[in-house]
C-alpha cells in the first residue's frame, strides 16, 4: 500500500518536472533561432503555435502540481489526525 503511493507521487512528480521542462523549451525555442528557418518552419504563426504547445505543457504542469499538493496536504492532515 505504502509502496503504492510512492510510486503514485514519484510518477506525478516525473510528470510536473517533464511538462514543465517541455514547456519551457516549447515557449523559448523557436524565438531564440540564430537564422530564421525558410518557408513554414520560419513563420511567426508557426513559432507561436509551437510557444502555444509549450503553454499548454506548462498549464498541465501547473495543474498536476496543485493537485499534488493538495493530495499530500490531505495525507499529511490524515496522518495527524490518526496519530
Amino acid at each position: 500500500m505504502r509502496s503504492r503511493r510512492v510510486l503514485s507521487f514519484l510518477g506525478n512528480a516525473f510528470f510536473v518536472f517533464y511538462c514543465t521542462a517541455v514547456g519551457v523549451y516549447l515557449l523559448l525555442r523557436p524565438w531564440t533561432g540564430r537564422a530564421p528557418m525558410p518557408g513554414l518552419l520560419g513563420s511567426g504563426f508557426f513559432r507561436g503555435f509551437v510557444s502555444g504547445l509549450g503553454l499548454v505543457h506548462l498549464a498541465a504542469g501547473v495543474a498536476d502540481l496543485r493537485a499534488l499538493s493538495r493530495a499530500l496536504a490531505s495525507d499529511s492532515d490524515a496522518t495527524v489526525k490518526s496519530e
